[in-house]
């Protein structure tokens, strides 16, 4: 149980620096972009979030990440190198599974096409930043 919270610690830790570092990036590189697909099929999208969305939506999240971190932890001690790269590693094929999911909305269920390309561009981004975070502060969660 131990290992369970301190699994939920990290998470939580990581979830703010997502917010706090991977926003500006977002917002510089994607966010007018992604607003722009938005607005051209308006009917898609959920543009008028309520406060149930935005905490449905961090739930996702967190479940997401909790997984990635999860499974980090299982397999971190199997592979060879430096935290960070054994941390990309996983979140990187994590995140193949990521993009090909939003590939087969992408595909078969969403209008806006570009929409999910720049969604699997921010995936890209938040993946890689989290996963080297997660390199870098995992050992001040788990190791002695």
């Amino acid at each position: 149980m131990k290992t369970f919270f301190k699994l939920m610690a990290l998470v939580l830790l990581l979830n703010v620096i997502r917010y706090v570092a991977g926003f500006p990036l977002e917002a510089w590189l994607l966010f007018d972009r992604m607003g722009s697909a938005m607005e051209r099929s308006a009917t898609y999208f959920n543009s008028s979030f309520t406060l149930f969305d935005w905490v449905t939506s961090y739930s996702y999240n967190f479940v997401m990440w909790f997984a990635c971190v999860w499974i980090f932890h299982i397999a971190h001690p199997s592979m060879a190198g430096h935290a960070v790269i054994k941390s990309l590693k996983i979140f990187g094929i994590l995140f193949l599974f990521f993009a090909s999911v939003s590939a087969i909305y992408m595909n078969h269920y969403s209008h806006p096409k570009d929409f999910y390309l720049y969604s699997v561009a921010d995936g890209l981004i938040v993946f890689a930043l989290v996963g080297t975070i997660n390199g870098l502060v995992y050992k001040y969660f788990f190791e002695k």
